[in-house]
């Protein structure tokens, strides 16, 4: 470690929020004291027990300044901007970066970049401390990424689509710290005190604390996940036999069988000429993992269900005549394939080839069902602990909230969940207003034929929020097309209520 180190989110690109109290804090390993310059002004900090902390006056917007730490060593973290913090909290569809939307939004994405929207992608060291410690958890070492050229694909699409009307609007420089985790369930964000009195048992979090513990179980589930797919290869298993005499079937459609394991699809077309340049094969939503093969040359993989397939590749793998593209299926849960609603065509220069319709399918090897490891943002208080504390004496101006598909199959009490989530976001983050994301309806195309009851519950209380947490809006997702996508790309929308309702406290 170096003799002098700032918190990994005092890095280049920094966003500080503008009219508050300014913290930098850090680490200094042999001097008594460093000195801290931002903006033309010089704080002395005190060194104890290693650690800093330089505290400045509220200061107003400003563009393009520098920050200057003098201890051991010299620190200069470049374009550093003040101006309005928003921190973006939730699950996968505050997480969702705006290249997910390019389809429905290029012209709006493309039409200007925005230099002084940044991103600080909070990617959390997930440990859990033993009750009554210090959080261990330290904030990632990354730079904030700005909203222009291919930077802009990474930013949080709601984040984005907000941040670019109020920026418009304010004209000062806006900071986004992403601290959303795709699947994260409400717990994980919850104080082990209020997960206690909602109803959470000592023996949920007790198998997790300590260091080291929760990082060894997440790693053993990898492990297990790894065990699992290699035990779908069948080593003897020829592609080309299997689909002399394969299985005929109408695609797109979900095989409602109990299978579990590898499964081949595939499909033959006709080309009457060769095809230059770059080509892109959609193939929709599948469930869950795939490997794409289009004249035997891989050409894409996804290594879960929720992404859309959307796999480019040089034309010249195209042939005049017949052409083939396989795809190898690993299905999990006893039933998958590929979901109806969804694009499938090729997309060349010369036009579009629809994909739908006969497919073959034959099974590689059946195995039992995959019974995975929770994720660590399933593990109660995980990112409390290493997303929320972390961030104590990081001002911000709002909080963002989008979160609730996790809890949809157990909805009860989750209005009391919110009402001390946010009162312990407050207590850390400052007393600040904030704006909840209602989720978008949602039908599981494996066990659905409407959106459920537990989802609509969850809507509900979002709903209602602003009557039972004080200083709250809420805006809706509007309804997605297909129904069956559960990360729509309608993220404009919901970015241009957000920018308002934000605007509006």
């Amino acid at each position: 470690m170096p003799a002098t180190k700032l918190l990994g989110i005092y890095s280049n690109g920094l966003v500080l929020q503008r009219n508050e109290e300014i913290i930098i804090e850090g680490f200094e390993s042999s001097k008594a004291e460093v000195t801290v310059t931002l903006a033309g002004n010089t704080v002395t900090a005190a060194v104890a027990e290693g650690k800093f902390k330089a505290v400045f006056p509220p200061m107003e917007a400003l563009f393009d300044t520098e920050l200057k730490v003098t201890g051991t060593e010299e620190i200069s973290i470049k374009d550093v901007c003040i101006g309005d913090v928003y921190m973006l909290s939730g699950q996968s569809n505050m997480e969702l970066p705006v290249i997910r939307t390019i389809d429905l939004n290029r012209e709006e994405v493309e039409a200007k970049d925005y230099p002084y929207i940044r991103q600080y992608r909070l990617t959390p060291d997930l440990e859990i401390p033993l009750k009554g410690e210090a959080p261990i958890c330290k904030l990632p070492e990354t730079d904030w990424v700005s909203a222009s050229g291919d930077g802009k694909n990474e930013i949080s699409a709601i984040g984005f689509y907000a941040a670019k009307r109020i920026f418009e609007e304010k004209n000062v420089p806006v900071g986004l710290i992403l601290n959303a985790q795709g699947g994260a369930n409400i717990e994980s964000w919850m104080s082990e005190e209020d997960l206690f009195a909602t109803g959470t048992k000592e023996d949920e979090i007790a198998p997790f604390r300590g260091e080291g513990v929760l990082k060894a179980y997440v790693a053993e589930g990898a492990v297990k996940c790894n065990e699992w797919r290699e035990n779908t290869i069948d080593k003897d298993f020829s592609v080309d036999e299997a689909m002399a005499d394969a299985v005929k079937l109408k695609m797109p459609c979900i095989i409602a069988e109990d299978i579990s394991g590898s499964v081949w699809f595939e499909k033959e077309f006709e080309l009457d000429k060769q095809i230059d340049g770059e080509c892109m094969l959609r193939l929709g939503d599948l469930i869950d993992a795939d490997v794409t093969y289009l004249n035997g040359v891989e050409i894409g993989r996804t290594e879960y269900q929720y992404p859309p397939r959307k796999y480019r590749f040089d034309g010249s793998l195209l042939k005049q005549g017949k052409n083939i593209i396989r795809t190898r299926l690993i299905i999990e849960s006893g039933a998958g394939g590929f979901v109806p609603g969804h694009p499938y065509r090729l997309e060349t220069p010369e036009g579009n080839i629809d994909m739908t319709g006969e497919w073959k399918m034959a099974v590689e090897k059946l195995t039992e069902i995959y019974k995975p490891y929770k994720m660590a943002q399933n593990i109660p208080s995980s990112l409390y602990y290493a997303g929320i504390l972390t961030l104590k004496n990081i001002k911000i101006s709002q909080i963002w909230w989008c979160q609730g598909e996790s809890n949809a199959d157990f909805p009860e009490g989750y209005d009391q969940k919110m009402i001390l989530l946010f009162s312990r976001f407050r207590e850390q983050l400052g007393d600040v207003p904030a704006v909840i994301v209602r989720i978008a309806d949602y039908i599981n195309p494996l066990k659905d034929t409407s959106v459920p009851e537990g989802w609509r519950k969850i809507q509900e209380l979002q709903d209602r929020a602003p009557e039972y947490i004080s200083n709250v809006k809420v805006v809706n997702s509007p309804r997605p097309d297909p129904v069956f996508e559960l990360h729509p790309q309608n993220k404009s929308q919901i970015g241009e209520d957000l920018a308002k309702a934000s605007m509006s406290f």
